[in-house]
């Protein structure tokens, strides 16, 4: 349940990641509690607000879905920057959604600092090709923490942002 009282936080959450890789329909999910059949492309981002209870306080969650085109590389820095925490979201299905960890990560580091950083494994309702010792190596290298979603499924979607709020109030502490 949430009132229409002040938060007690503001949090600004950036959504990285590839092109197709599932984020529009996260954030939809979690948002909006559907998902639309014909969700198109983000073009530069999309900005998205919630209001939610988490362990006793009110927190408003800024939500920025950013648009995974190569074309906008030159933009990701902008719109990462006071970013409290993000989530880097790869497809299971495309080894090299996960490859380019890396790119996104300096973003927005470069932008907003160490924040804390939650990887989506989106697309669970599908056969994967990346191997569970890939993804565990990629993770490990970079001490980050790891959840297994499906926005088609709703499978852990809000699990997701609970943990990102978790991480960003525990580094604030």
């Amino acid at each position: 349940m949430v009132s229409n009282a002040q938060p007690d936080f503001v949090h600004k959450l950036v959504f990285l990641g590839d092109s197709s890789v599932g984020k529009t329909s996260l954030v939809q999910r979690y948002v909006y509690d559907s998902l639309a059949p014909d969700i198109g492309r983000t073009i530069g981002a999309m900005l998205h607000v919630k209001s939610v209870d988490f362990e006793g306080a009110k927190h408003k969650l800024v939500i920025w879905d950013l648009g995974g085109q190569e074309s906008f590389s030159a933009l990701r820095e902008q719109y990462c920057a006071n970013a409290s925490g993000a989530f880097f979201v790869f497809d299971r299905t495309r080894i090299d959604t996960l490859k380019h960890i890396d790119d996104w990560l300096n973003a927005l580091y470069n932008a907003a600092g160490k924040v804390a950083v939650v990887v989506v494994e989106n697309k669970m309702d599908l056969e994967a090709v990346i191997s569970d010792d890939q993804i565990k190596g990629m993770l490990e290298a970079r001490s980050l923490k790891h959840i297994q979603t499906s926005a088609t499924e709703n499978l852990n979607v809000n699990r997701a942002f609970e943990e990102l709020v978790r991480e960003i109030r525990t580094s604030k502490r």
